[in-house]
C-alpha cells in the first residue's frame, strides 16, 4: 500500500492539468503522473493507495472513498465529492496499464562486506550505520525509533552477508531466514563472537528490506 502526502509530493508526479496537457503532449513528457497509474496499481497488482490531499480534487473522479477530516473526526463524503467532480473536467486521460516486473532480486556482498572476519560497527544516531568503511544512509527511514534498531540492522546485514547470501537466495528469502532466526534464537544469535551489545532493538521487517536496499556494498542480480 502507498501512503502519499500531497504536501510533500512533486506536482508533476501527482497530476498534469488540462492546459499543460494541451501545451506539452503526453509523449513529450517523461513523467507519468500518478493519477494515470493509481487505478491499475490496485486492479492489476493489488496495491492500494491512500492519498492525503488538501488542494487538488483531481482524484475525486477515480477515488473509491473520499474521507474528510472535520474537527479531527473522519466523515465519508464520497458521494458528495463525486457529484461535485461531475461539474469539472477530469485530469485522468485513461488508465495506463501497470504490472509488477517478474524478476527476483538476489543480493550479493561486495567491497567492505566481502571480508567480515573483523568487523567494526557504528551507528550514527538514526542517520546511518557504518560497517568497517561501508556507510549505509538511513536518514529517510523515519519510523526507526532509536539507535539500537540501527545497530541491530548492522548486525543483520553482516550476518546475512556472511551466512545467507549465496548468489541464489532472493532478498525476500534472506529476510525470511533472518526473521525466523530472530524468532527462534533471538538477536544474540546474529553475532559469532561472545560479545554482542546488550541494547539491540529488533527492527521491523520493512526496515530490514529498506536497509538492505540502501546498502552500497550489495549488488542485486
Amino acid at each position: 500500500m502507498f501512503l502519499i502526502d500531497e504536501d510533500t509530493s512533486a506536482t508533476n508526479f501527482m497530476i498534469r492539468d488540462e492546459l499543460m496537457q494541451r501545451v506539452v503532449a503526453e509523449n513529450e513528457e517523461p513523467i507519468t503522473p500518478f493519477i494515470s497509474r493509481v487505478r491499475s496499481l490496485w486492479e492489476e497488482s493489488g496495491i492500494s493507495s491512500i492519498l492525503v490531499a488538501g488542494s487538488s480534487g483531481a482524484y475525486f473522479h477515480i477515488a473509491d472513498h473520499v474521507i474528510q477530516m472535520k474537527e479531527y473526526s473522519p466523515l465519508d463524503i464520497t458521494q458528495k465529492a463525486r457529484q461535485a467532480a461531475n461539474a469539472f473536467p477530469s485530469l485522468h486521460n485513461g488508465e495506463l496499464p501497470f504490472g509488477l516486473p517478474d524478476f527476483k532480486r538476489i543480493p550479493q556482498p561486495t567491497g567492505n562486506l566481502l571480508d567480515l572476519s573483523r568487523v567494526k560497527i557504528k551507528a550514527v544516531g538514526k542517520d546511518s550505520i557504518h560497517i568497517n568503511k561501508s556507510v549505509t544512509d538511513l536518514r529517510y527511514l523515519e519510523q526507526l525509533a532509536d539507535t539500537e534498531q540501527l545497530y541491530a540492522l548492522a548486525y543483520l546485514l553482516c550476518h546475512a552477508a556472511k551466512h545467507y547470501m549465496n548468489g541464489k537466495r532472493t532478498l525476500r528469502e534472506i529476510v525470511d531466514l533472518l526473521e525466523k532466526q530472530m524468532d527462534e534464537k533471538g538477536l544474540a544469535s546474529l553475532s559469532n563472537s561472545s560479545y554482542l551489545p546488550a541494547n539491540l532493538c529488533r527492527p521491523r521487517r520493512q526496515e530490514i528490506f529498506a536497509c538492505f536496499n540502501r546498502c552500497r556494498d550489495l549488488i542485486f542480480s
